[in-house]
């Protein structure tokens, strides 16, 4: 049980699952061998594993906002966050709207949505019994909102990395094009 090694509560290592190691990925893609310092906020970001990638990989000196809407989950990014030990990260536990109002301040915005939870099937059987086409249907419309609340805050320019754990089409396929359409992002792929 790795959540009983010393090492793991002094920040020596993260565990994380794929989904939140292809944003080092990502991210070093995106900022290259450039050592400007970015904004970058992780909107959905409770316990920190997106986070922590984007750390690693981010110039110096950039400043990482770690959002979290959920108290509770906030309070666990923090806690995470503080033994990962890196000094430009400030933890906030606000809305999209509010966050939105920060206009232009933010070079890359990843929004991993809260949704229907589909990728957790094959390690969470609640996730099974929770889910149904309503509560997707629920998600797709929190996705957009949150989206468009947090437009603003993104630079002319900026990238927004937008993801899920799930695999309709509805939370996925369906919302890219909506943010396409809807608020003018030109898609990369």
């Amino acid at each position: 049980n790795f959540t009983l090694i010393p090492q793991l509560h002094s920040g020596c290592f993260y565990v994380q699952d794929a989904s939140s190691m292809i944003y080092e990925e990502i991210l070093g893609r995106l900022v290259g061998d450039s050592d400007v310092p970015v904004n970058y906020l992780d909107m959905c970001a409770a316990p920190g594993g997106k986070t922590t990638a984007a750390i690693n990989v981010l110039p110096t000196k950039s400043l990482v906002v770690a959002n979290e809407f959920v108290a509770q989950r906030a309070n666990i990014l923090k806690e995470n966050l503080q033994k990962w030990g890196s000094p430009d990260v400030i933890v906030t536990n606000s809305s999209s709207d509010k966050l939105g109002a920060l206009n232009g301040l933010f070079d890359i915005v990843a929004v991993d949505a809260p949704c229907s939870g589909e990728g957790m099937f094959r390690k969470d059987e609640e996730a099974q019994i929770q889910w149904s086409e309503d509560n997707v249907a629920l998600c797709q419309a929190r996705q957009k909102r949150i989206v468009a609340d947090m437009w603003p805050c993104l630079k002319k320019g900026g990238v927004l990395v937008y993801s899920t754990c799930t695999f309709n089409r509805y939370e996925n396929d369906g919302n890219v094009d909506w943010i396409s359409k809807e608020l003018g992002a030109d898609i990369i792929h």
